[in-house]
C-alpha cells in the first residue's frame, strides 16, 4: 500500500496542486504578461521549490545556448537573476522530480540524451549523469511505472516512446523502446483504464499522410507497457497532451494541441477526446482558440474546482483562457500576449496567492513570460496614458460636470495636466493648467459645487487653481506657507464650512483657513520635533471635529494632532509606526466606527504596509505590518473586491501595484500584485468606466521607456470583479 501512494502521489502532483484550489471566486483572469530574461530561445520549463523556502522556482531549457536556466522565486510573482547550466546538446523539455530520493527536487533535461541535474536543496545543482536515449526526442515526462517508490522516466523520440526506470538514486536502466502510433510527438501519463497503473498517452502524426491521433500504451504495473491503443481520425492534434476528468464521469480525458498545421497561420482548434475507460477515447470536441495552438495544460483557474485548459497559440503569440463547465464543455475566454514562439507553458502559484499563475516560454525571444492569476478584486490589462514628464503624483474628479471621471497629473518638471475622462476607462490628450506644481489635493474651495486644485508649488508656497466647470481652470493663485513645502490636505478644521488646508512646511504642519472663495488666510504653524512628511485628516476622537495625523519619515511614528473645532490643533501625540514611513490613510477598517490608520515603510528591512488600529479617543494600538513590493510610496482605500470592506492598495517605486483585501476585521489579506507598473509613485481610486466599481490609476515615475511601455504618465487598471451574489 505504501508503495502504491508514493507512485500515486509522484504522478499526480501536479495535477492534484492545479485541480485542488478551493473555489475562491477568482474568474480566471491574468495579469498582463512580464518577461523575465533567460537563455536564448527558451523551450521547455518545469516550476518546484528549489531551494525549500516556501516559494516556487522554475527552469527553463535555452536550446539555442545549450543550457538550462534556474530562477528562483521572490513569492511576489517576480524572481531573482538566473543561475545558468551548461549542458551538451540542445535542450528541448525539462522536468522536475525527487529522482535520488533525498528529499529535495532534481532537474532531468532532454536533449539527444538525458542529463540529470541532482539538487542540493538550496536552488543550486550538480551534474548527476547523461543517458542515452534515441535520437530527436521531442518530449518527457516522469512517473512511477513499476511501483517500487522510484521516479522513472517515459521520452518520445519521434520513433515511439523511450521507457527509462529510475534506480532511485538519480541514475536509470538503459531505455526500453515502445512503438507509439506513427510519428511520436507528445506524451503524458495518467491512468486511462481505472486499473491502478500508470499509462502513458502519445499524441502521434503521419507527415506523409497527415493522419492525426493518439495512442494509449496501458501500463502493467511492472514498468512495461502493452501494444498501443489507437485513436486516430482526428482533425488535428500532434501537439503537447494535457489529463483530466474534463465531463466528471471518472475517466480520464486528454486535450491535445495542434502542430498539424504549424508555422501555416492555422485556424486554431485543439482536440479534446473523452475517455471511456479501457484506453480509448470518443466523441471529439474541437475547441478554436487561435493560430498554431500547439501547447494545452489543464488546471482549475478559476477555483470553481472544475478543470479548465490554457492553449498556447505559437501563430499570435499567445495564451487563450478556456473556462471548464464540468461536463466536457469549454468557454473560450481571454487571450493574453505572451513572448514570440511560445514552445512550452507551465502552472503554478508564483505569489503566494492560492491561485495557478503561468509561465511560457518564447523560442523568439531570450525570456519567458509570466502571468500571475487575478482573484477577487481583479483587474484588466493596464492602459498607458501619456501626461507630463517623469509622472509622480495623480488625483481624480470629475472636472467638467459630465459625470465622468477625470485625472490630475503632475510631473518631475512641475507641469499640471488634466485628463478628461471618456467615460469607459480611457483619457483625453493632457491638458495643462499650471507650472511648478508639486503634490495636489481636489476640494471646492469657492463653494460653486466645481472640484478645485490645490498644489504645493516650491519653495514656500500653496498654488490654488479654482475651476470654471468645464474643465478649464482660472489663473492659479499662490499663498504663502512656509519653507520647504512638501504634502497636503484639505478639510474644515474650523467648522464655518468653510474648507481650509493644511500643510507639511519643514518641520511645521501649517493651517490656512479658508475664507470660501478660493482664498486663505495667513498660516498658522505647529511645531513638531520629529521630520514631518505626509499627512491625512480624519476625526480620530469622535468629537465631531477634524484631527491630523502625520507621518514622521526619520523617526518612524507618527505624529496625531487632535483638532479644538476652531482651527487650532492639542500637543502632538506620537505613536510607533514603522521604520520610514511615508504616506498615510484613514478608514474605519473593522467596520466599527473607529479611524484607523495604514502607513507605507520603504525601509529596504520593512517594504510593508502599517495597520494602526484605532481606540475611538485619538491613541492607536501597535502596528502590524504586511509585505508588498519594493519601495512602497503611495496608498490608497476602496472596496476593490465589493465585499463591503475596507482594502489598501499599494504603489511601490519598485515596480508594480498591490492590494491587500480587509478581512473586515483590521487585518488584511496577503498582498496580491495587480498590475505591472514599472515604477509606480502615486496611485489614486475612481471609477474611471462608469461600472460602479472603484479603478486604480497609478503615476510612473521612472522615464523613458520600459517593455514598449510609455512611463511618462499613468497606468489605468479597471477593476472587473463580479459583484457577489448577497
Amino acid at each position: 500500500m505504501a508503495s502504491t501512494n508514493n507512485w500515486l502521489r509522484n504522478l499526480f502532483c501536479i495535477l492534484l496542486f492545479l485541480l485542488s484550489v478551493p473555489a475562491l471566486g477568482f474568474s480566471g483572469t491574468f495579469e498582463t504578461a512580464r518577461f523575465v530574461p533567460v537563455g536564448n530561445a527558451p523551450t521547455g520549463v518545469a516550476v518546484g521549490d528549489f531551494n525549500h523556502d516556501g516559494k516556487l522556482d522554475m527552469v527553463v531549457t535555452n536550446k539555442a545556448d545549450s543550457s538550462v536556466s534556474i530562477l528562483l522565486g521572490n513569492g511576489n510573482g517576480t524572481f531573482r537573476p538566473q543561475t545558468v547550466i551548461a549542458l551538451d546538446g540542445h535542450p528541448v523539455a525539462v522536468v522536475v522530480g525527487d529522482f535520488n530520493g533525498d528529499g529535495i527536487l532534481d532537474i532531468v533535461a532532454l536533449t539527444t540524451d538525458i542529463f540529470v541535474l541532482l539538487g542540493n536543496g538550496d536552488g543550486t545543482f550538480r551534474v548527476g549523469g547523461m543517458f542515452s536515449i534515441a535520437p530527436s526526442p521531442t518530449s518527457i515526462t516522469a512517473a512511477d511505472f513499476n511501483h517500487d517508490g522510484k521516479l522513472d522516466l517515459a521520452v518520445v523520440d519521434g520513433l515511439g516512446v523511450d521507457v527509462l526506470l529510475g534506480n532511485g538514486d538519480g541514475t536509470f536502466k538503459t531505455a526500453v523502446s515502445y512503438n507509439a502510433g506513427r510519428v511520436a510527438m507528445q506524451v503524458a501519463a495518467g491512468d486511462f483504464n481505472g486499473d491502478g497503473k500508470v499509462d502513458l498517452v502519445v499524441s502521434d502524426i503521419d507527415p506523409r499522410t497527415f493522419a492525426i491521433g493518439v495512442s494509449v500504451l496501458l501500463g502493467r504495473g511492472n514498468g512495461t507497457f502493452r501494444s498501443p491503443i489507437g485513436t486516430g481520425g482526428l482533425e488535428v492534434g500532434g501537439g503537447s497532451v494535457a489529463v483530466g476528468d474534463f465531463n466528471g464521469d471518472g475517466k480520464l480525458d486528454v486535450a491535445v494541441g495542434d502542430v498539424s498545421d504549424f508555422g501555416a497561420g492555422g485556424a486554431g482548434p485543439i482536440a479534446v477526446l473523452f475517455g471511456d475507460g479501457t484506453g480509448k477515447f470518443n466523441h471529439p470536441e474541437y475547441i478554436t482558440t487561435g493560430q498554431d495552438p500547439n501547447l494545452v495544460i489543464a488546471g482549475d483557474f478559476n477555483g470553481d474546482g472544475k478543470p479548465d485548459l490554457i492553449a498556447g497559440n505559437s501563430g499570435d503569440n499567445d495564451v487563450t483562457v478556456l473556462l471548464g463547465n464540468g461536463k466536457g464543455q469549454f468557454n473560450v475566454g481571454r487571450n493574453y500576449a505572451v513572448s514570440a514562439g511560445n514552445l512550452a507553458v507551465a502552472a503554478g502559484d508564483f505569489n503566494g496567492d492560492g491561485k495557478p499563475d503561468l509561465v511560457v516560454t518564447g523560442t523568439e525571444a531570450s525570456d519567458v513570460s509570466v502571468l500571475l492569476n487575478l482573484g477577487g478584486g481583479r483587474f484588466v490589462a493596464s492602459q498607458d496614458f501619456r501626461a507630463a514628464e517623469d509622472t509622480v503624483y495623480v488625483a481624480t474628479a470629475d472636472f467638467n460636470k459630465d459625470g465622468k471621471q477625470d485625472l490630475a497629473v503632475t510631473g518631475g518638471s512641475g507641469d499640471l495636466h488634466v485628463l478628461l475622462g471618456r467615460g469607459n476607462g480611457t483619457f483625453g490628450a493632457p491638458i495643462q493648467v499650471a507650472t511648478g506644481i508639486g503634490y495636489v489635493v481636489i476640494a471646492d474651495f469657492n463653494g460653486d459645487g466645481f472640484p478645485d486644485i490645490a498644489g504645493t508649488s516650491d519653495p514656500n508656497d500653496v498654488t490654488v487653481m479654482l475651476n470654471n466647470g468645464d474643465g478649464t481652470f482660472q489663473k492659479p493663485k499662490t499663498f504663502f506657507a512656509g519653507p520647504g513645502v512638501n504634502f497636503l490636505t484639505a478639510g474644515d478644521f474650523n467648522g464655518d464650512a468653510k474648507l481650509d488646508l493644511a500643510v507639511v512646511a519643514g518641520n511645521f504642519v501649517v493651517v490656512l483657513l479658508g475664507n470660501g472663495d478660493g482664498t486663505f488666510q495667513s498660516p498658522m504653524d505647529i511645531s513638531l520635533s520629529s521630520s514631518p512628511l505626509t499627512l491625512t485628516a480624519a476625526d480620530f476622537n469622535g468629537d465631531g471635529k477634524l484631527d491630523l495625523a502625520v507621518t514622521n519619515t526619520s523617526s518612524g511614528d507618527i505624529t496625531i494632532l487632535l483638532g479644538k473645532g476652531n482651527g487650532t490643533f492639542g500637543k502632538p501625540s506620537n505613536f510607533a509606526a514603522g521604520m520610514q514611513l511615508f504616506d498615510i490613510v484613514a478608514g474605519d477598517f473593522r467596520g466599527i466606527g473607529k479611524v484607523d490608520l495604514a502607513v507605507t515603510d520603504y525601509a529596504q528591512t520593512a517594504d510593508s504596509v502599517n495597520v494602526l488600529l484605532g481606540n475611538g479617543d485619538g491613541t492607536f494600538g501597535k502596528p502590524t505590518s504586511y509585505s508588498v513590493g519594493t519601495s512602497p510610496s503611495s496608498i490608497a482605500t476602496g472596496d476593490f473586491n465589493l465585499d463591503g470592506k475596507l482594502d489598501l492598495a499599494v504603489a511601490a517605486l519598485g515596480g508594480n501595484a498591490f492590494v491587500l483585501f480587509g478581512k473586515g476585521d483590521g487585518s488584511f489579506r496577503p498582498a496580491t500584485q495587480i498590475g505591472p507598473g514599472p515604477g509606480g509613485w502615486w496611485i489614486a481610486s475612481g471609477d474611471f468606466n462608469g461600472n460602479g466599481k472603484p479603478d486604480l490609476v497609478v503615476a510612473d515615475s521612472t522615464g523613458g521607456r520600459n517593455q514598449g511601455r510609455f512611463n511618462d504618465g499613468v497606468t489605468v487598471l479597471l477593476n472587473v470583479t463580479k459583484k457577489r451574489a448577497q
